[in-house]
C-alpha cells in the first residue's frame, strides 16, 4: 500500500504566523491567502505547475515590510514537503528544465539530496515587483531550499521584465518539483542513492 505524501506544518514567530498544508500526489488545486497579493499569484504558480495541492494562510507584519512574510513562507512550506516526501523512496531525485516565459528564459536544476544549497544567479532589473523589493524573492527561495532539505540552482538566462523573470523562475522551479518528486512505479521501494538514505 502506498503511503499518502501529505503533510501540515504550523510556524508562529513575533514576526509571522503560517498555517500550509500540502498533498505531493495532488492536482495543483491550491488555496492561498497571505497579506502579498504578487506572492499569492507566485504560490498559486508553485501548486499549479507542480501538481502539489497546497493550502496557506498566513498573516505577517508586512506594515515593517514584506521580507519576514515571504522568507517564512519559504520555510514553512519548504518543510512541509520534505515531511510530506517521507524516505523519498522511488522518487526521481533529479531534475532539470529551462524554462520560457516571453522574453525570459530560466533554468532549474534540482537535486532532493537532503543537502541544503541555493545556487541563485538571477539579476532582476526593477527594484521593486507587485510592489515588493525585488531582493526579498531570493530569500523565499533560500528558505525553501533549506527546509525542503534540497539542492536547488536557479539562473535567469534573458530577460528584461522583471514580472517575468521572477514568475519564471517560481514556474521552473514547480515543473521541477514534479518530476524530481513523481514515484517511478517499477522502483518505488527503492531509495536513489548509493548511501541507502537520503
Amino acid at each position: 500500500m502506498i503511503k499518502e505524501r501529505k503533510s501540515e506544518n504550523f510556524r508562529k514567530t513575533s514576526e509571522t504566523e503560517i498555517f500550509c498544508k500540502v498533498n505531493i500526489d495532488g492536482k495543483g488545486l491550491s488555496d492561498i491567502n497571505t497579506p502579498i497579493p504578487f506572492m499569492n499569484h507566485m504560490l498559486e504558480q508553485i501548486s499549479k505547475h507542480s501538481y502539489i495541492d497546497l493550502v496557506v494562510n498566513c498573516s505577517g507584519d508586512i506594515e515593517i515590510d514584506a521580507h519576514h512574510t515571504i522568507e517564512d513562507l519559504g520555510w514553512c512550506i519548504g518543510e512541509a514537503v520534505n515531511n510530506a516526501i517521507l524516505n523519498k523512496a522511488g522518487i526521481n531525485r533529479f531534475a532539470s528544465l529551462s524554462l520560457p516565459m516571453d522574453e525570459t528564459l530560466t533554468s532549474c536544476s534540482l537535486d532532493v539530496s537532503g543537502r541544503p544549497w541555493l545556487e541563485w544567479r538571477v539579476i532582476l532589473p526593477n527594484e521593486k515587483i507587485g510592489g515588493v523589493d525585488s531582493e526579498i524573492f531570493q530569500e523565499f527561495f533560500r528558505a525553501f531550499a533549506q527546509s525542503a532539505k534540497m539542492t536547488i540552482h536557479i539562473e535567469n538566462n534573458y530577460g528584461s521584465n522583471a514580472h517575468h523573470i521572477i514568475e519564471s523562475c517560481f514556474k521552473v522551479l514547480s515543473v521541477c518539483l514534479r518530476k524530481s518528486l513523481t514515484v517511478m512505479q517499477r522502483n518505488s521501494d527503492i531509495i536513489p542513492s548509493t548511501k541507502g538514505v537520503i
